[in-house]
């Protein structure tokens, strides 16, 4: 609750105090000093009066004090309880469940600089995924009373997300097949928001997502990892399309080289058909001359 809210409070109650004296007085004069019926009348449509603000007062009070409880809940929204980072890893891992088939991702997976909470496997490659949250220094800035604690904590906690990123960054290992990038998941919107996506902080310029990419680290939330997982999604399927084509385009290959060896073989049958019918041609034309010179000859003789 504010300063000012409790000064209103005070100052109504105090209202209330007085006006009960201010009528325990009138009584007492009214004893004392006999008063004119409009005297009377003066007097207690003052206190009337009095009392219909005082009710107004009352009404304001109360929405005020309903307005702040409903933004301390507002904030609480912002405010990460304890254990949500295991929350989140479950919530990411049914996100993958929910995009990727089960032969595309692998949890608690092992590498020498320790173990990642997911890969994600693409073709012979595979992405590091991990779940990181740094919500303790993040939930005393938002509870600070003033703007120089506020301040503080972001800086403490500006640390705490440099170190989320750079723990991230150690799984990408290219020569153990992993993508030179990793994703680091986020599991709270609004830690993710004044992390990554607001530009200033305090009016100073917000230094982690550009830490981030020199690190070769993206940071991803529950609502963001989707269009990654989709694009990835779609890559594979463009790899399995251009696998696909060179499979298809491998057997025409083969089926010319097939078509190739075919028309040699045709061409020397071809060859040998015209080398054989043109023997048979010549043997023929020769016998039938040597026939008719035969019978020519027998023709002779007989006449």
């Amino acid at each position: 609750m504010s300063i000012s809210l409790v000064i209103m409070v005070l100052a109504i109650f105090y209202l209330i105090i007085r006006m009960k004296d201010l009528r325990g007085n009138i009584d007492m004069l009214c004893e004392r000093f006999p008063l004119t019926e409009d005297m009377r009348k003066q007097a207690s449509d003052t206190i009337l009066s009095l009392n219909e603000r005082m009710a107004v007062l009352n009404q304001k009070a109360q929405a005020i004090n309903d307005v702040m409880n409903e933004v301390r809940g507002l904030k609480n929204l912002f405010i990460m309880p304890k254990g949500a980072g295991g929350a989140g890893e479950r919530i990411l891992e049914k996100t993958l469940h929910d995009v990727l088939s089960n032969d595309m991702y692998q949890a608690q997976y092992k590498l020498s600089a320790g173990t990642v909470d997911f890969v994600i496997k693409f073709k012979e490659n595979i992405v590091p995924l991990d779940s990181k949250l740094s919500s303790e220094n993040f939930n005393k800035m938002l509870g600070a009373a003033d703007d120089n604690a506020k301040r503080a904590f972001w800086k403490v906690f500006t640390n705490d997300v440099k170190k989320r990123i750079d723990e991230t960054s150690k799984y990408i290992l290219p020569h153990e097949k992993t993508t030179d990038f990793a994703l680091m998941y986020i599991p709270s919107e609004s830690i993710y928001y004044e992390s990554f996506i607001r530009d200033k902080q305090f009016g100073d310029d917000n230094p982690l997502m550009d830490y981030a990419i020199r690190k070769k680290v993206y940071p991803v939330s529950p609502q963001t990892i989707y269009p990654y997982l989709v694009t990835i999604v779609q890559g594979m399927k463009a790899l399995k399309i251009e696998e696909n084509a060179k499979d298809i385009l491998g057997k025409v290959s083969g089926l010319r080289n097939d078509f190739e060896r075919f028309k040699i073989i045709y061409t020397i049958i071809i060859n040998h058909i015209k080398d054989a019918y043109n023997k048979h041609d010549s043997d023929a034309q020769s016998s039938m001359a040597k026939l008719d010179q035969h019978i020519s000859s027998l023709e002779q003789k007989s006449s």
